[in-house]
C-alpha cells in the first residue's frame, strides 16, 4: 500500500525538479544600466533606481528616501492600481513611508513595491534594526496587451535590483524604469486592425526640478494615458508610433474630428488600460492639508499636458511627499502648487522618448538565392508564428495568432531588405525585422530593435543543420 502511495509522489518530485531547473534558467535578467537621457538635480534625501526586464520589455522606477517621508495622495480614473496609498490618507502628520515604486506589468507589477519593501527590510537587518518595518507606497501601468507578446511582469527580483541601483541627483528619461513600454494617445485610434494603430505613440518616465530658495520641488511621472501629451502651444507632441517627424495636429482639431469612443473599448472589464501615476516631491514644511492640497493641485493642472485626463478607461494616481526638511515664508503653499503645476507640464514632455531611427531600403535589394537563408518560421511569447516566404523575388511574412498592433493574421506583408540583416515590413507602420545570424544560421529575429524590441526563435533553431 505505501509503496503504491510513495511511486506516484516520487515520478511527481522529478517532474517538478526539471521544471522549477528550467524556469529558473530562463527567468528575466533583471536590467540597471544608466544609460540613455537623465534628469540631473539636486536632492540628496531622494535616491533614484530603475530596473527592467528586456524580456517584457518592462520595468520598474523606485524613489528610496533614506530619511523617511510625509505624504499625501490624489486617485484619480476609473481603476487606479497602487498599493498602500489608503495609508496617506489618513492626515498622519509623521514620516511613515521611505519609498515610492512605480511599475509596469499592471497588477502583477505590485510585487516590485513589496520587492523593494523586502530588500530595505534586508538592508536595515544588515544594519541590526531586524524590527524595522518598511514602509512602501507604489502604482503600476498596463503595459502589456497590444504593445507586447510577453507576459514577463515586474516582480519581487525586479524590485529589490532597482533598490540596488539607486543614487542621488539621477533620472532616466523615456524609456526607461517603469516607463520602458508606456504609451500615449489610444484615444484617438478607432477600429480593429494593426493599421489602425499606427498612431499610437511610444512615451515614458519624464521628470523636471526647479529650487526656489531653500525650497526644491521636483515632479516625476510615467505617462501611459489614453490621452495625448500636448505641448505649451497646445499642439500634440507625438501622432506616430514610428514617426517623429510626422507634423501633428493642435488638440483642438483633434478632439473636434474624432467621434465618441465605443462602448466596448471604454468598458472591457479588468483593470483600465492606460494610467498617469505621478510623484511630486519637496523639502519644504508642509502640514498635511497643504500638502493634499498640494497633490489635488498638481494633478488637476496636468489635464493641461495631457488630453483626454483621468478617463473611466485610466488609473491616473499622484503621490506628493516632503522631506519636511525646511521653511519658506517667502513661498506659501498656493505659490509652490502653481509652480510644482508648471513643473509637471515640463515632466510630462519629458516623458516623450526619442525614437530609434529607422533603416533605409538597400537601393539593390538581394536575389532568391541570398534570401532563402531567412525563410522560416519565427515563433514569439504566447505562440504567435511569422512564417517568412521567398515570393516574387523577394520576402514575404504572414502572422498566425494574435498578431497585437503589429500584424493581422492571414495578411501578407512584403519585406524590403536593409543593411545588415535588418528588412522592413511593408505596413503603414514599417516595423524593422532584424534576423539573428549566428554562423550563417538564422536563429531568431528582433522586430523593432531598440527600447521596445521583441524577440522571436526560429522554430528550426532546436534542429541540426
Amino acid at each position: 500500500m505505501r509503496l503504491n502511495i510513495l511511486l506516484p509522489l516520487l515520478c511527481l518530485l522529478l517532474t517538478i525538479i526539471p521544471s522549477r531547473a528550467q524556469q529558473a534558467v530562463n527567468a528575466p535578467v533583471p536590467k540597471t544600466d544608466k544609460s540613455g537621457p537623465s534628469l540631473k538635480f539636486d536632492f540628496p534625501a531622494m535616491l533614484v533606481g530603475v530596473a527592467e526586464y528586456d524580456e517584457g520589455p518592462t520595468g520598474t522606477t523606485v524613489f528610496y528616501f533614506p530619511g523617511g517621508f510625509k505624504g499625501a495622495v490624489d486617485l484619480r480614473g476609473g481603476a487606479p492600481g497602487q498599493i498602500n496609498a489608503a495609508s496617506l490618507q489618513l492626515g498622519y502628520e509623521r514620516k511613515m513611508m521611505q519609498a515610492v515604486v512605480f511599475s509596469g506589468g499592471s497588477w502583477y507589477g505590485l510585487s516590485a513595491a513589496t520587492g523593494v519593501a523586502n530588500g530595505l527590510k534586508e538592508l536595515k537587518a544588515a544594519e541590526g534594526n531586524t524590527d524595522f518595518i518598511a514602509g512602501v507606497v507604489g502604482a503600476i501601468i498596463f503595459d502589456v496587451g497590444g504593445r507586447r507578446f510577453s507576459r514577463v511582469t515586474p516582480d519581487d527580483t525586479l524590485g529589490k535590483a532597482a533598490l540596488r541601483s539607486v543614487q542621488p541627483g539621477w533620472f532616466p528619461l523615456g524609456a526607461r524604469g517603469a516607463g520602458r513600454f508606456a504609451m500615449q494617445g489610444v484615444y484617438f485610434n478607432r477600429g480593429d486592425g494593426a493599421d489602425n494603430y499606427v498612431d499610437w505613440s511610444h512615451s515614458g518616465q519624464g521628470g523636471a526640478f526647479r529650487t526656489v530658495g531653500p525650497t526644491k520641488i521636483g515632479v516625476f511621472t510615467v505617462v501611459n494615458s489614453l490621452g495625448s501629451v500636448v505641448d505649451r502651444d497646445g499642439r500634440v507632441v507625438r501622432c506616430g508610433r514610428n514617426d517623429s517627424d510626422r507634423p501633428c495636429p493642435k488638440i483642438a482639431e483633434k478632439l473636434k474630428t474624432y467621434g465618441p469612443i465605443s462602448a466596448p473599448f471604454d468598458d472591457k472589464g479588468g483593470p483600465s488600460p492606460n494610467t498617469t501615476i505621478t510623484l511630486v516631491v519637496t523639502n519644504q514644511k508642509l502640514p498635511f492639508s497643504e500638502l493634499q492640497r498640494l497633490a489635488v493641485q498638481v494633478h488637476s493642472s496636468m489635464a493641461r499636458a495631457i488630453q483626454p485626463l483621468a478617463t473611466g478607461a485610466d488609473g491616473d494616481i499622484l503621490y506628493a511627499v516632503t522631506t519636511d526638511d525646511v521653511e519658506n515664508p517667502a513661498l506659501t503653499a498656493t505659490d509652490l502648487g502653481v509652480i510644482a503645476s508648471e513643473v509637471a507640464w515640463d515632466a510630462v514632455l519629458s516623458s516623450v522618448p526619442e525614437l530609434t531611427a529607422r533603416p533605409a531600403a538597400l537601393s539593390n535589394q538581394p536575389n532568391e538565392k541570398d534570401l532563402l537563408k531567412y525563410a522560416g518560421t519565427y515563433v514569439f511569447p504566447g505562440r504567435g508564428e511569422l512564417t517568412v516566404s521567398v515570393a516574387s523575388g523577394g520576402l514575404s511574412a504572414r502572422f498566425k495568432g494574435n498578431g497585437r498592433i503589429y500584424f493581422d493574421a492571414g495578411k501578407d506583408y512584403r519585406l524590403t531588405a536593409s543593411a545588415g540583416e535588418t528588412f522592413i515590413l511593408e505596413s503603414k507602420a514599417r516595423e524593422v525585422l532584424k534576423f539573428d545570424d549566428s554562423a550563417g544560421r538564422i536563429t531568431g529575429l528582433t522586430m523593432n530593435p531598440g527600447p521596445w524590441a521583441v524577440r522571436a526563435v526560429s522554430a528550426d533553431s532546436g534542429r541540426k543543420q
